[in-house]
């Protein structure tokens, strides 16, 4: 699997979701069919792309096919990134943030007002 393939399986939002729906473990494809309001086939096909970039896996037991996330491949691609994010969650915690300051309002004039008093 190249950085590329796993990129462009990742780059749909229905295929996000699917892998988000995978995070916490094994699921029946009938259960991800069930999380979308799109056809099945349709969501079969998204099935097969990110099984095709290597990032799901299937294994059937009996007429049922399940799918689950190949944490391998997912490391390929954070491996990649790496070079790319800070070190660590600490780092970014204790960077300083800029403050900016609080936006003044001005107070708003009506060039009108001092009309409404002469008529």
């Amino acid at each position: 699997m190249s950085v590329e393939d796993i990129a462009k399986a990742l780059g749909d939002e229905s295929r996000r979701k699917i892998v988000e729906l995978l995070q916490s473990g094994e699921l029946p494809a009938t259960a991800i069919f069930e999380q979308f309001s799109f056809a099945a086939p349709t969501i079969s096909r998204h099935l097969s792309v990110l099984k095709e970039a290597g990032i799901v896996r299937t294994r059937r037991n009996g007429v049922f096919i399940y799918y689950s996330i190949e944490k391998e491949t997912l490391q390929i691609l954070s491996n990649w990134l790496s070079p790319f994010l800070p070190e660590s969650m600490e780092k970014i915690k204790s960077t300083p943030k800029e403050r900016s300051s609080p936006i003044k309002k001005k107070d708003f004039e009506n060039p009108f007002d001092k009309f409404q008093s002469e008529f």
